[in-house]
């Protein structure tokens, strides 16, 4: 009888779905977690589909891989990709780390497509690497290097104890131990103008742990342009803080280079306005100068899907 008052609560409030579809990603999580330990110990990596035609090699010694694996990890964000790059797009991953998003990326855009992928840490520029290579990616090309709002030489805090995704010039907000590598910088402007990409990129993803603002101050004056791309950009208040930052600073930034602020709504499959919050624990945003084109663009399903 309590099952059946709770079902009839969730039909009254349209959450029916919603709860069916948490449950079955409890289950799922579970389910991977029990094979992750069972693949565990059996040597240092496997190979994983991770989405429709790309597979991953993930090793156990990353928590990123982890949360790969067994968490389902960013699939608002994936979902958005997918729904949004077409082929022929160029695509720009500003700390690609191991590559889930420019494989994704690279798979959307095709052989007419290309993606940059950026990783600065040698080891993880490795694992980006063999990914690529494992997926068969020609419109790849790899850069092992940093942006950031001057060029130059940077040490570069590296993780030792699996904290791989929060690898930063900035000190990391998670994990105990690190080492220091020294790293390449650029900036967006000089990159972007050195391989003829002003005007051409559809889609910049940056995800760089807390210098977001440093990679936008070193693009202004491409990012500042009517055909700048659209921008996925993470916000994270105690990753910005650690890079003497914020993200109310971090969104005024990117107001004032033209665009505007949306999350991305999966089942409307379109952008909607998200103003400035009072704290962002943890949240991908999209950047958007056009975002009525965006939405036209989600609204058509390509054949690819």
């Amino acid at each position: 009888m309590r099952k059946i008052v709770g079902l009839m609560d969730h039909l009254r409030k349209d959450t029916l779905l919603d709860r069916i579809r948490g449950e079955w990603r409890e289950r799922r999580r579970r389910r991977q977690l029990l094979r992750w330990n069972a693949k565990s110990g059996k040597g240092e990596w496997f190979e994983f589909r991770v989405d429709r035609g790309i597979r991953m090699r993930l090793h156990f010694d990353s928590k990123l891989a982890h949360l790969i694996y067994c968490d389902d990890f960013e699939t608002r964000e994936r979902h958005f990709m997918n729904a949004f790059l077409r082929p022929g797009d160029v695509f720009v991953d500003v700390g690609a780390n191991i590559g889930l998003f420019s494989l994704i990326a690279a798979r959307r855009v095709g052989k007419s497509g290309a993606v940059y992928a950026i990783e600065p840490a040698q080891k993880t520029f490795r694992r980006l690497q063999d990914n690529v290579k494992l997926n068969d990616f020609p419109n790849v090309q790899c850069f092992q290097l940093a942006f950031s709002d001057e060029s130059g030489e940077f040490p570069f805090y590296t993780s030792e104890d699996g904290f791989d995704a929060w690898n930063s010039i900035a000190r990391p907000i998670a994990g105990k131990s690190f080492s220091r590598e020294f790293i390449q910088c650029v900036t967006w402007d000089h990159f972007a103008r050195h391989h003829a990409l002003l005007g051409k990129v559809t889609m910049m993803k940056i995800d760089v742990e807390g210098w977001e603002a440093h990679v936008l101050r070193g693009g202004k004056e491409a990012l500042s342009r009517e055909d700048a791309p659209l921008l996925q950009i993470e916000f994270t208040d105690e990753a910005a803080l650690s890079a003497g930052c914020s993200c109310k600073h971090l969104y005024h930034l990117i107001e004032g280079l033209g665009y505007s602020m949306f999350r991305y709504d999966p089942r409307a499959r379109e952008l909607v306005h998200d103003p400035l919050r009072g704290k962002y624990p943890y949240v991908n945003l999209i950047a958007a100068k056009k975002p009525e084109e965006v939405n036209v663009r989600l609204s058509r399903r390509s054949f690819w899907q």
